[in-house]
């Protein structure tokens, strides 16, 4: 005799067993953002991971999808076309461009000055209707204490700039090195000639580590404290420094915001 209520509960209780295990499954495995943090995952592996949520969550505003596709447009010409994270030159670009320097023997953007006409733009309203219009990201700044005349600008993709006349005249001394961004500036306060920069990518801002110069700016090298010394692994594992800070009373102690933390 067919005993059906005895079947539905068998299959019932199956259904459920399965349901959780699956459940399980889903949470036990990785989410994109943790795929994108970790290089073991081939980079698109970390794509199909992302492009399946979203096909699942939508694409909406605050999903987290134009950032994804920022960190996929960024770094996909790194790792093509093979997708391996580990087997990666961070400093191919850094290479290409000291190559370049080398051959050209470039001086300084002076060189360059000759010939050319600044055409502006020079009012934000004239450059774009968007929401947030403007002719440059500035991200940090350091005005002298002690003379308002002095200050120190660091731009998104601009490098570093300095004025010593209040900002009537502007002169910039980072064209030349091995990336665009200055995220963050300090200035040691026993020594103002002494100053430290977080030199970044000017596009997706990870960093190519902290910089200094000993001569108010006019030259930089870099400190001890870059990708390589930290086994950061270089540029292409997406680090960033937020902030330097110099402690106000205590000498040559520094403190350095990271994505791997405080130093």
């Amino acid at each position: 005799m067919f005993d059906f209520k005895r079947k539905s509960k068998l299959l019932f209780t199956l259904i459920t067993l399965l349901s959780c295990i699956y459940v399980q499954a889903q949470e036990s495995a990785p989410t994109y953002k943790e795929m994108m943090q970790n290089t073991a995952y081939n980079f698109y592996d970390v794509v199909d991971s992302a492009n399946a949520y979203f096909d699942t969550h939508g694409r909406g505003k605050g999903s987290g999808s134009k950032n994804f596709e920022r960190w996929k447009n960024e770094n996909e010409s790194k790792y093509a076309p093979s997708g391996d994270r580990h087997n990666v030159d961070h400093y191919t670009a850094t290479k290409a461009y000291n190559a370049i320097l080398s051959q050209n023997n470039y001086k300084h953007k002076g060189s360059f000055d000759s010939g050319w006409e600044d055409l502006g733009p020079y009012d934000a309203n004239n450059v774009t209707s968007h929401y947030s219009p403007g002719i440059g990201r500035v991200e940090a700044f350091w005005v002298d204490p002690t003379n308002s005349n002095t200050i120190y600008l660091g731009s998104r993709s601009g490098g570093f700039w300095k004025t010593t006349n209040g900002g009537n005249t502007w002169k910039n001394t980072t064209d030349f090195l091995v990336a665009s961004g200055v995220r963050t500036i300090d200035v040691n306060p026993n020594n103002k000639s002494e100053i430290l920069i977080n030199v970044q990518h000017g596009g997706n801002g990870y960093t190519y580590g902290i910089y200094k110069s000993t001569d108010a700016g006019e030259t930089w090298q870099p400190s001890k404290f870059i990708p390589d010394n930290l086994n950061w692994g270089g540029l292409g594992d997406n680090e960033r420094i937020y902030e330097i800070a110099y402690h106000p009373a205590v000498a040559n102690q520094l403190f350095i915001g990271t994505t791997q933390g405080l130093y």
